[in-house]
């Protein structure tokens, strides 16, 4: 059997006095396909946030191939995928400098950098397209 990639358990995040996310725990296996579903206001947004270590837990448990978010933050984001519910780019900037932008901001500089940024470009075949502003991309492009 595979291990668990994350593990949640009693997870809670209050604002003020208001739960937002009372008590939740799942895991998830290697290989394991999983949804997190539930209507507007349910505390989804915040739980994802939670997990990727954008905001902190009032209490409860979060492991993530097997490090802690709020000790091993950086660690955790190098290995993570995360799609934001709104794009976060800067729409007169070119994908380059999009790309330069936010590799600064994950700490890496100069030729490690713009290595980086090449191989991305060239892995989601926007090369051709590096130096045009984002506004000019269609929605699956950017």
């Amino acid at each position: 059997m595979k291990g668990n990639i994350l593990e949640v358990r009693d997870l809670k995040k209050l604002y003020a006095t208001h739960p937002v996310v009372d008590g939740l725990s799942f895991s998830i296996a290697q290989g394991e396909v999983f949804g997190l579903l539930g209507p507007n206001g349910a505390g989804k947004s915040t739980t994802i946030a939670m997990l990727s270590g954008l905001i902190q837990p009032s209490s409860g448990h979060i492991s993530i191939l097997g490090m802690d978010p709020a000790r091993q933050s950086l660690a955790i984001k190098a290995r993570l995928g995360l799609v934001p519910q709104e794009l976060a780019l800067y729409q007169t900037l070119t994908a380059r400098d999009n790309l330069l932008f936010f590799g600064q901001i994950y700490g890496l500089r100069g030729q490690q950098l713009r290595r980086r940024v090449d191989q991305v470009l060239e892995m989601v075949q926007l090369t051709n397209r590096a130096d045009d502003p984002v506004e000019q991309y269609s929605g699956g492009m950017k």
